[in-house]
């Protein structure tokens, strides 16, 4: 059985969240474990890693969710998993065996180091055990079972951290880290092929399909995908690599701290994203415009009211939070986070948007607006940061990443729908007006970093979520449907919530 929307996103918030938190934790141990010295081994190999990454993952992954999810016959499922696993496990061999002859042949050695040839064998391996592993949790999402892909992607960082943890310490190095890599995954993928064959015959990966499969669609849909994730992935890179070539280390350290808290925002929007492709695939292959202009609205609203209350709460206590997570050599992190957030919010409230253009078989549409948006940002970048440092790269980033929102409304308009319609744009922005009005003067009035981190939060979300209702950015009806999705209140409080909401003013009454 499917799980529903809202289950879907909170299994992927959930999941999400512990991978963070395990990251929080591991990354001190590991530095501790290696090194200064081996520990920048290790990021350059994950680097090396990530840039091929892209190209392996990104188009396979997303073409057997979006397809897969068209239809619900069985016999369409069996051929779609079949017919892109061949080129998936093709993918991953022809890197595994790049990352092999650049370790043999002594390449590797000559440009980054003797200690880089058995770095790269092992990456050989990872890329295999990482795309086979990532092939079958995005089979179970286009499956719509993220009940099943979200514990295994839980499973798979914990037993990550402690095999690389534990190898590490029995003196094994950044190999040790490596293979951590390669048995999670190869975990993972043995672990889901499981789940995956209950619903769909493994004989599938042999087997001729029974059904007539759009094969040219889907080789097309995955090429385009792979140009599609490297216009996106340049919107997270661009301002860092032109400030490294203008700026020095230290001023890249602060802007690089700066990113890492503003991206936390996006922890809740990323989800939506996930778990939208596999559920207006179907949609989008009937014509039902209808249901995708609801969705889309819905998905929209709901991203937007979360976001603007955490870049409200993040602005305000910026100056409070930055030195105490990064330390106090980072307070100049403080400007850019600020420059930053109007941009993450954007970014934020087109995510739902992406997913669903990417739904669609064709992604001209999708690719001309990411491809605008990211030579906006290019462009921008290349203007401001020699004049402005850091504080011209935050500016230009911002900009970058809100265009994103006017893009992708227009490629949404051009293909029959409009996401912004109806998200309630008015009554979100005085709430967090309003908002802002309390919290800020309170965290710049309380002395005490430790109070005002422990006070403003709750009170920011108690008054934005009054304001929300007031205003009508959030009806009673909706706020019920996202406290039946949350499924963690005490009933008792639920009703003395619904009493209190019941209560409130409407302005729009």
């Amino acid at each position: 059985m499917a799980d529903s929307l809202s289950s879907a996103v909170r299994s992927v918030v959930g999941a999400k969240l512990f991978v963070v938190f395990a990251g929080f934790l591991f990354t001190p141990a590991l530095v501790r474990l290696l090194g200064p010295t081996e520990y920048g081994r290790y990021a350059l190999t994950l680097s090396i890693f990530g840039i091929v990454n892209v190209v392996i993952v990104g188009g396979t992954s997303d073409a057997v969710r979006k397809y897969i999810s068209e239809r619900s016959d069985p016999a369409w499922r069996a051929a779609v998993y079949g017919y892109v696993f061949r080129p998936a496990l093709v993918l991953g061999v022809l890197v595994a065996l790049a990352f092999w002859l650049a370790a043999r042949s002594g390449l590797a050695a000559r440009l980054f180091g003797a200690p880089f040839t058995s770095l790269f064998y092992l990456l050989g391996g990872y890329a295999v055990a990482s795309q086979l592993a990532s092939h079958n949790l995005r089979t179970l999402m286009g499956l719509e079972r993220e009940s099943r892909s979200e514990p295994l992607k839980v499973l798979e960082k914990t037993l990550f951290v402690l095999t690389a943890l534990g190898l590490v310490y029995l003196g094994l190095g950044v190999e040790g880290v490596l293979l951590g890599h390669i048995i999670a995954s190869a975990t993972v993928f043995v672990l889901a092929f499981g789940f995956v064959a209950r619903s769909i015959p493994l004989r599938s990966l042999v087997s001729p399909p029974t059904v007539d499969l759009p094969r040219r669609g889907i080789v097309a849909y995955l090429g385009s995908t792979i140009l599609f994730f490297l216009f996106l992935n340049s919107l997270y890179h661009v301002d860092v690599v032109l400030l490294q070539l203008w700026t020095t280390d230290e001023t890249v350290g602060y802007y690089r701290g700066a990113l890492s808290i503003a991206e936390f925002l996006w922890l809740a929007p990323i989800a939506v994203q996930l778990v939208l492709l596999q559920r207006v695939s179907s949609r989008w292959a009937a014509g039902d415009l209808e249901a995708i202009q609801h969705q889309a609205e819905r998905a929209t609203r709901y991203v937007l009211l979360l976001t603007a209350l955490l870049a409200v709460g993040v602005a305000a206590l910026a100056a409070d939070f930055v030195p105490l997570y990064l330390g106090s050599a980072f307070e100049p992190s403080v400007l850019p986070l600020l420059l930053l957030l109007p941009g993450v919010v954007g970014f934020a409230v087109a995510r739902p948007t992406l997913a669903i253009n990417q739904g669609r078989r064709s992604l001209r549409p999708l690719l001309a607006a990411t491809g605008a948006c990211s030579l906006v940002n290019l462009a921008l970048n290349l203007a401001l940061i020699p004049a402005y440092g850091m504080a011209g790269a935050a500016v230009a980033t911002s900009v970058g990443y809100g265009s994103l929102v006017a893009f992708q409304s227009l490629a949404a308009r051009y293909v029959g729908y409009r996401p912004l319609e109806g998200i309630r744009s008015k009554p979100i922005l005085v709430s967090a007006a309003g908002t802002a009005a309390l919290i800020v003067p309170l965290a710049v009035a309380v002395p005490s970093s430790l109070l005002v981190l422990a006070v403003v939060p709750p009170l920011g979300a108690l008054a934005y979520a009054t304001l929300a209702v007031v205003t009508g950015a959030l009806t009673r009806e909706e706020l019920a449907e996202i406290v039946d999705g949350i499924g963690v209140l005490p009933r008792g409080l639920e009703r003395r919530l619904f009493a209190a909401v019941d209560r409130l003013p409407k302005l729009q009454e």
